[in-house]
């Protein structure tokens, strides 16, 4: 797709916290060949469509609430075996050797990520629609498990989708740098 082309749509966006998997949540885990054929084809509308974008509003407040009650398989599920993923420079150098490759080794480093630092929670404010990619701009939060040192640090993420799976993922902690990979400006 051209990126000249591309029709970008924009749209707020609040997490609510659930205390357990939804529906859609055990759907993919159970039934992941249905879940990827829907989602491949709402990918297939045109950004502008409102199916599309409740879709893509959906799937991040679910992906996101999973991670926010520390449900990596489900926050994972519709992520390709051989995803692609490339983290801030600021990980390099915090004794957590991030995977650049695969879905198992990314639920891997969640875990790890978690037993180390803490949990995180992520609160988002917009997704903007940028056709193949999806740019999350939010923030998150948290407190280290011995030190109790909170923090609360801007965060993105863009998404780059192929047949209804994310096969790539790129999380910035500086919201005009995403912009700028994106392509956009502030």
């Amino acid at each position: 797709m051209s990126e000249e082309n591309v029709e970008i749509v924009r749209q707020p966006i609040i997490l609510r916290a659930h205390p357990r998997r939804r529906l859609e949540e055990r759907l993919a885990l159970r039934f992941p060949p249905a879940v990827i054929l829907l989602a491949r084809a709402v990918w297939r509308l045109p950004p502008r469509s409102r199916l599309r974008q409740a879709y893509l509003r959906r799937a991040v407040q679910v992906g996101f609430g999973a991670l926010n009650r520390d449900d990596v398989e489900a926050a994972f599920a519709t992520y390709h075996p051989e995803v692609e993923r490339e983290l801030p420079k600021e990980f390099v150098g915090l004794g957590l050797d991030p995977p650049d490759r695969g879905r198992e080794e990314r639920v891997s480093f969640e875990r790890r990520w978690n037993a180390e630092w803490g949990r995180v929670r992520y609160e988002f404010e917009e997704i903007i629609d940028l056709g193949d990619r999806l740019l999350v701009i939010g923030h998150f939060e948290g407190s280290g498990p011995s030190s109790g040192a909170g923090f609360d640090n801007e965060f993105a993420e863009i998404f780059t989708i192929s047949a209804g799976r994310v096969i790539r993922e790129q999380a910035f902690f500086d919201h005009a740098e995403a912009l700028k990979a994106a392509g956009l400006r502030e």
